[in-house]
């Protein structure tokens, strides 16, 4: 969460191909559930597959980035694995000469369950 602004704008499209967003969030603080819920998991990976600036000046930036998510999940001895195609639109600002998500538009491509052997 430290790597978001105090008044982050956080936007989630679970359905990338609808325009309305499922979820809004504006501050850091209203990030804390959600952060929270990846404690649910045994284990999380982002594999980040390509990641672009698309405008830069001293101070403020945008960018793109796209991510597969990896949740690994345990119960009862047995193990399951959610895999998410992400994508990131991203706004950043430098403040005190660190860079923070000032907005981030998370759109969801597609949701995978797997049961693991």
């Amino acid at each position: 969460m430290a790597l978001f602004t105090e008044d982050t704008h956080f936007i989630v499209y679970m359905d990338a191909k609808d325009p309305k967003p499922s979820q809004e969030l504006r501050s850091r603080s209203a990030l804390a559930p959600v952060f929270d819920d990846l404690n649910k998991y045994a284990a999380t990976q982002h594999f980040v597959g390509q990641s672009t600036i698309l405008t830069l000046t001293s101070d403020r930036a945008t960018g793109e980035a796209y991510t597969m998510a990896h949740h690994l999940t345990v119960a009862g001895g047995k193990r399951s694995l959610m895999v998410a195609a992400l994508r990131y639109g991203d706004t950043y600002v430098k403040i005190d000469g660190t860079w923070l998500f000032a907005e981030r538009r998370l759109y969801v491509d597609w949701i995978e369950n797997r049961i693991l052997s």
